[in-house]
């Protein structure tokens, strides 16, 4: 029996309530996401392929990925799954891996703001439009959540894969490996990751 491989997210935080580089201010609770959870574009530098003011873009640039953006305690995050059948797409997503590409950008349209004491504008209501891995972010803290996350997956993964080649073994009337020595500890991090990895994914 074939093991299927989860796809791998990469979490982002994508804005938060704080001022970017443009002196602009988003509210948290205030991101309308219906429309981009129902078309989760996800571009490299916001980059669509409609050649931009000039007109001197690529016509043929399509999305790398798809995300779901939430807000989850004081910002704005998305799961970002590239597209495994697009060669760019795997090399963004490499650089993402390898920690060469951190960052991202939101593209949105503002429903409720004002002018604020920087001269940028505080946002009440805006409504996401599209993600973008990006170079250099808007919003300076706009970039990967990794390590914790990344290892916790990668347990969980190791674990479900191991389980699923035993259960393999068995049914075809073999020996299963011989489990580790510490099968409690092993137990106890195993739902305890699973428990955290719901929580985070609820």
């Amino acid at each position: 029996m074939p093991v299927e491989v989860a796809p791998r997210l990469h979490t982002f935080r994508a804005n938060d309530g704080d001022f970017d580089r443009y002196n602009d201010r988003l509210s948290v609770a205030g991101w309308m996401l219906e429309a981009f959870n129902a078309n989760p574009i996800v571009l490299y530098n916001h980059d669509d392929g409609s050649g931009g003011i000039f007109g001197t873009a690529r016509k043929d640039v399509l999305p790398i990925g798809k995300g779901r953006a939430y807000v989850q305690g004081d910002a704005l995050l998305v799961d970002i799954e590239f597209d495994q059948e697009d060669d760019f797409a795997r090399k963004v997503e490499s650089k993402v891996a390898r920690g060469i590409l951190n960052a991202v950008s939101v593209r949105y349209l503002m429903h409720r703001y004002h002018e604020n004491e920087r001269g940028g504008f505080d946002c009440e209501q805006q409504e996401l439009l599209e993600i973008s891995v990006v170079t250099i972010p808007g919003n300076q803290r706009a970039v990967r959540m990794k390590e914790l996350a990344d290892e916790r997956a990668a347990f969980i993964q190791d674990v479900a894969q191991a389980v699923v080649a035993a259960l393999d073994m068995r049914e075809r009337g073999k020996a299963a490996p011989s489990p580790a020595p510490d099968v409690n500890a092993l137990a106890k991090y195993t739902a305890e990751a699973l428990f955290q990895h719901l929580q985070e994914n609820r």
